[in-house]
């Protein structure tokens, strides 16, 4: 089962905020049901797919066991989360923002700025894709110059025509 990482929209731009750390073999079931009991509507941050499920809650509870709150819920940076992720990058997902390739501004030298992948920070797109959310994230490949995901399949040149898929 998916080990998750669920934040309140109330506290996007609070750091630190409150998480709750759970496993779920349907996280989207899961947050509906945490919703009815919340007055904030809550937000996925990003999950991982784990062996070895409860041992891992179980080990994250008592790492955060200092920053817990009530149940399962912990006050923590997104940095927090974002170490977790990372530790577990090719099992783990992280929440990709509704559009990603919006164009935000552009630089000096007029190269477009893109909206990041997570909402909760700026995540480098070496780290996890912006389309799936993976935490491999995009690897540079010469035979079709550009970064691609290899598990989705994503393909990006980060020129405006990033809906490409590797097929």
């Amino acid at each position: 089962m998916p080990l998750y990482f669920i934040t309140s929209v109330e506290n996007l731009d609070s750091d630190p905020r409150n998480v709750k750390i759970g496993i779920s073999k349907n996280i989207e079931r899961r947050i509906g049901q945490l919703q009815t009991g919340s007055p904030h509507k809550l937000k996925l941050m990003g999950y991982i797919e784990a062996n070895n499920d409860k041992k891992l809650e179980k080990t994250l509870h008592k790492k955060y066991s200092n920053h817990r709150g009530i149940g399962e819920w912990f006050c923590l940076n997104a940095c927090a989360v974002l170490d977790e992720l990372c530790i577990k990058s090719t099992r783990s997902y992280i929440t990709v923002s509704d559009d990603p390739f919006e164009i935000c501004s552009h630089d000096s030298d007029g190269i477009p700025e893109f909206v990041g992948a997570w909402q909760w920070g700026n995540i480098d797109y070496s780290q996890f894709c912006p389309k799936c959310g993976w935490g491999g994230g995009l690897s540079y490949n010469e035979n079709w110059c550009g970064d691609g995901c290899l598990k989705c399949g994503f393909l990006s040149t980060f020129d405006g025509n990033n809906n490409e898929d590797i097929e």
